[in-house]
């Protein structure tokens, strides 16, 4: 993907600063470390109020200008990002404000809906990771990831099965 030049926020600045060379004792950088939460924050502070796919367009801008400066932050896809927004709703990070009818369809259910910040909520903890609420199966879940199933019984030692299907001798 070509890069385009994008004007960055000081918030912004920040973020690729901290993030981009891994330090364990700072609690800085790494590809575990959260940006999303922390970077919606900072957005919404800047704009007021922003629409989910504004949001993807501009995080992903973001994330591209931030590799081209050397500092390694995976933008996801927009089913993820969605994901994320809908955590920060549920955890009351983020408010709806408004619902617009998108531009671009005449079908009644695809429609805007624009977030802001929730003041009471700029600190805390959870903007760094929202996932903190649930409780690990939940993650699991979530994330879709296939639980263990119980461990399959070793084959008895003896004779292989006998092949049926293409098998000549």
């Amino acid at each position: 993907m070509a890069v385009e030049a994008v004007e960055l926020r000081p918030f912004e600045l920040e973020l690729i600063e901290s993030f981009k060379v891994f330090n364990p004792i700072a609690g800085t950088g790494g590809k575990a470390t959260p940006r999303k939460g922390i970077w919606i924050r900072g957005h919404l502070a800047n704009v007021g109020e922003d629409y989910t796919y504004g949001m993807w367009l501009r995080w992903r801008r973001f994330t591209e200008t931030a590799e081209f400066m050397t500092a390694s932050i995976e933008p996801g896809d927009y089913g993820a990002f969605r994901v994320y927004v809908w955590l920060l709703k549920r955890e009351d990070l983020i408010r709806p404000t408004r619902i617009r009818p998108a531009s671009k369809t005449p079908v009644l259910e695809f429609q805007r809906s624009y977030y802001a910040l929730n003041p009471a909520q700029l600190g805390s903890p959870l903007w760094e990771n929202p996932y903190a609420t649930y409780d690990s199966w939940q993650r699991w879940k979530r994330r879709k990831f296939k639980r263990p199933e119980a461990r399959r019984k070793k084959a008895k030692p003896g004779r292989p099965p006998k092949r049926t299907v293409g098998y000549t001798r």
